[in-house]
C-alpha cells in the first residue's frame, strides 16, 4: 500500500444572489468584471456592493461588454478532411469564446465546433462521454486555468482536464437557464441566470480543511446531545430555521460519528476528536439505556423537548421509557444494530479509558445475550419480533422471503458476535460464532457478495451496511481459512461496487485485504464532495452525456449505467443510489458530514491519505 501524498486541490463554492440580495425578479442577460466589480443587467444595470447589489447609476466602461460578444456566423468550409468529425453546420450559433491559443470556440444550438479560422472545424457534440447538453448558451474561456465554461439552457458545465463537470439547480445558481458567463480571475466564474447571479468561487484546500468546515456545520445544525441527526430547515435559504429530526436512523448516523471521530483521534491525538466521539458515544449508550429489556432502541427523547420532530410519531411506535421524561422509539432494525457494535468497536479500540470499556462491554453483553437467548432474533421489549432484526438460521437458511439478507444478516451477525466476544471475553458468544460456521454454513453465505442480481435487487442501503460489517470482522478475525472466505466475500462485493468511487468501500477494502484499490477516484470522490450539505434538487435526465439504464429503471425513476460523480447528485450518504439521476428535497433537509468524515478519518489513519 502507498499513501498518496495529496497537495492542495480547488473546491468549488457556490455563492448565490437573487431578490433576497437587492435583484430584481427578472433575468440576469448581462454580466462584467470591472476593476474587480461585478456589474449585472437584469432590465437596469446593478453592481454588487458587498453582499448587495444597488443600481450602478454611472458606468466606468461601455454598456455592451455587458453582453457577450456576437458569434461568427456558420459555413461550408472549403474542404473536409478525410475522416473529419462531423460538423453540424445547420446549428443556430449562439456565442463564442477565444482560448488565447488562436482557436475560437463558438456555442450552438446542438454544441460546440472550434477552429482556428481556417478550414478546420472541430465539433464537440452532446452524447455519452462528450458535452452534456447540446443548447449552448454561454461560453468563457479562462486563460489562467485553462478550463473552458459553457453555460447551457439547463444548467451549465466546466471542462477540466479533458473531462466535462456538470452543475445544475440551487446547488450551484439560482436559476438553469445560464445567458453570461465571466470568469473571476482566480479560478472561478460568476454566471447570469433566469433566476439570478452566481458565484462558482474556486477555493484551494487541503482535504483536512475540508474536514474542519464540516465539522463546524455537524457542531452547529447536527448534534443534538451528542446525537447526530438530519436537520429539517423551514427555509432552505435560511440555515438558523433548523429543526432537528429524531429519527429511525439516529444509532446509525451516530455511530458513523463516533467512528469517524474516533478514527480522526488515531490519526492525529486532537483532544477534539476524543471530545466530540466521548459524547456521540454517551449518547448511542443511552440508546439501550433508555429503553427497557436490553433492547436498543431506534431514537430516544425528552418529553418536553423542543426544536425536534419525532419521526412517524405514534404511541405504537414512541413508549414511555423507564426513565420517567422520556421516550423510547421501538422498531430497532439491524441497520441500527450493525452501527452500534461498529462504534462499540472502534471506540473502545481507540478511544477509551478503561472505564469506558468495560461500560461498554457491558452493553454489548447485554444486547448480544438477548440475542442469543432469543434465537438471534432481535424483538421489541415486548417480546414482538421487529421488522428487519433477523439473524436466524431458521430465516436466513430456511426462508426464502429472507433469500436477498442472507450473505449481508450472515455477516451481521458474525461481526456483531466477534466483536462481543472482543470487548467481553464471553465464551458463550465465540462458541455462537463457531457454530454459525461450522454448523450453519454462514461464512459460506457471507461468501456470496453483495447480492446484484436481478438488478432490481441491489440495495444500496444494505451496502453501507456490508462495509460497516466486514470491517470489525476483517480486523478481528484471524484463522487463515476463515479470513480466506470472508475475504472472497469482500473481493466480490468489492468488484461489484468499485464503479460507484466510494472512498468509504475502497478504504476499508484496501485497509482489510491489503490490496490495490481506487485510491485515487475516493479521493476525488472526497474533492468534490459539495461543499454545501443541504439536499437541493437535482436533474440529470436530461443530460445527452448519460445513458438511461432500462433493466433497473422505473417509471418517474431513472437510473444512469454510470455512478454519477457526488456533486452533480442527491442524497450526500453510502445508502443513497449513486446512479439515480434525479432527486433531492428543494435543500429542505440538511444532511450531517460524517458520510464525508468517516472515509477521510479512515483513509488517513489507514495510511491511504497524507496531508
Amino acid at each position: 500500500m502507498v499513501a498518496l501524498v495529496l497537495a492542495t486541490f480547488i473546491q468549488l463554492i457556490a455563492h448565490v444572489y437573487t431578490t433576497a440580495h437587492g435583484l430584481p425578479d427578472a433575468a440576469v442577460t448581462g454580466l462584467h468584471l470591472h476593476e474587480g466589480v461585478v456589474y449585472a443587467r437584469a432590465g437596469g444595470v446593478y453592481r454588487l456592493d458587498g453582499d448587495r447589489w444597488v443600481p450602478a447609476t454611472a458606468l466606468p466602461f461601455d454598456a455592451a461588454r455587458l453582453e457577450p460578444p456576437a458569434p461568427p456566423s456558420l459555413a461550408f468550409p472549403p474542404r473536409f478532411y478525410h475522416r473529419q468529425i462531423p460538423v453540424d453546420l445547420d446549428a443556430e450559433p449562439r456565442c463564442a469564446a477565444t482560448d488565447g491559443a488562436g482557436h475560437t470556440w463558438i456555442g450552438t444550438s446542438r454544441g460546440l465546433i472550434v477552429t482556428t479560422g481556417d478550414d478546420y472545424l472541430y465539433m464537440i457534440a452532446p452524447g455519452p462521454g462528450g458535452l452534456p447538453y447540446p443548447d449552448v448558451t454561454a461560453l468563457a474561456h479562462d486563460p489562467h486555468t485553462g478550463w473552458v465554461w459553457v453555460g447551457f439552457s439547463e444548467g451549465a458545465a466546466v471542462l477540466q482536464a479533458g473531462r466535462w463537470r456538470y452543475v445544475w439547480g440551487r446547488r450551484w445558481m439560482p436559476g438553469t437557464h445560464v445567458y453570461r458567463i465571466v470568469p473571476d480571475g482566480a479560478g472561478g466564474a460568476w454566471l447570469a441566470t433566469d433566476g439570478g447571479v452566481a458565484h462558482l468561487e474556486a477555493r484551494r484546500m487541503t482535504l483536512e480543511a475540508k474536514a474542519a468546515h464540516f465539522e463546524q456545520i455537524n457542531a452547529a445544525r447536527h448534534n443534538r446531545y451528542g446525537f447526530t441527526t438530519e436537520c429539517r430547515l423551514a427555509d432552505p435559504e435560511d440555515l438558523s430555521t433548523c429543526t432537528y429530526i429524531a429519527s429511525d436512523n439516529d444509532g446509525l448516523w451516530t455511530s458513523l460519528t463516533v467512528a469517524a471521530e474516533a478514527f480522526r483521534y488515531a490519526a492525529t491525538g486532537d483532544p477534539a476528536a476524543h471530545e466530540l466521539a466521548r459524547t456521540s458515544m454517551q449518547a448511542l449508550l443511552e440508546l439501550f439505556h433508555k429503553a427497557p429489556g436490553s433492547f436498543v432502541a431506534r431514537a430516544i427523547a425528552r418529553e418536553d423537548e423542543d426544536n425536534v420532530i419525532l419521526s412517524d410519531f405514534s404511541p405504537e411506535r414512541w413508549k414511555p421509557s423507564p426513565e420517567a421524561g422520556w421516550l423510547y422509539k421501538t422498531d430497532t432494525s439491524s441497520d441500527e444494530i450493525a452501527g452500534h457494535y461498529f462504534a462499540w468497536y472502534l471506540y473502545s479500540e481507540f478511544v477509551a479509558d478503561e472505564q469506558e470499556k468495560r461500560a461498554i462491554a457491558a452493553v454489548a453483553r447485554a444486547v448480544t445475550d438477548r440475542l442469543l437467548d432469543d434465537g438471534l432474533r432481535l424483538l421489541r421489549p415486548d417480546g414482538t419480533p421487529t421488522t428487519w432484526g433477523e439473524w436466524s438460521p431458521a430465516a436466513l437458511n430456511g426462508d426464502p422471503s429472507w433469500w436477498e439478507e442472507r450473505g449481508l444478516n450472515a455477516l451481521e451477525i458474525l461481526s456483531h458476535l466477534k466483536v462481543a466476544h472482543h470487548l467481553t471475553g464471553e465464551p458463550r458468544f465465540a462458541a455462537a460464532y463457531d457454530s454459525l460456521i461450522t454448523r450453519h454454513h454462514y461464512l459460506l453465505n457471507v461468501a456470496e457478495g453483495r447480492v446484484t442480481e436481478p438488478p432490481t435487487a441491489i440495495n444500496h442501503s444494505d451496502d453501507e451496511l456490508w462495509f460497516v460489517a466486514y470491517y470489525p470482522l476483517g480486523m478481528l478475525e484471524r484463522d487463515p481459512a476463515r479470513r480466506a472466505l470472508l475475504h472472497l466475500s469482500l473481493e466480490r462485493s468489492y468488484r461489484t461496487i468499485r464503479p460507484e468511487r466510494s472512498p468509504l468501500y475502497a478504504f476499508i477494502y484496501g485497509a482489510l485485504t491489503g490490496h490495490p484499490t481506487n485510491a485515487l477516484d475516493a479521493i476525488e470522490t472526497l474533492e468534490r464532495w459539495p461543499w454545501d450539505l443541504r439536499d437541493w434538487t437535482v436533474r440529470n435526465s436530461h443530460r445527452y452525456d448519460l445513458v438511461v439504464d432500462p433493466h433497473r429503471s422505473r417509471p418517474n425513476r431513472l437510473v444512469a449505467t454510470t455512478a454519477l460523480p457526488i456533486d452533480e447528485r442527491s442524497g450526500l450518504m453510502w445508502n443513497r443510489n449513486p446512479y439515480q439521476m434525479d432527486g433531492g428535497r428543494d435543500g429542505r433537509i440538511e444532511f450531517d458530514a460524517a458520510p464525508y468524515l468517516l472515509p477521510y478519518w479512515l483513509g488517513r489513519y489507514h495510511g491511504f491519505i497524507d496531508e
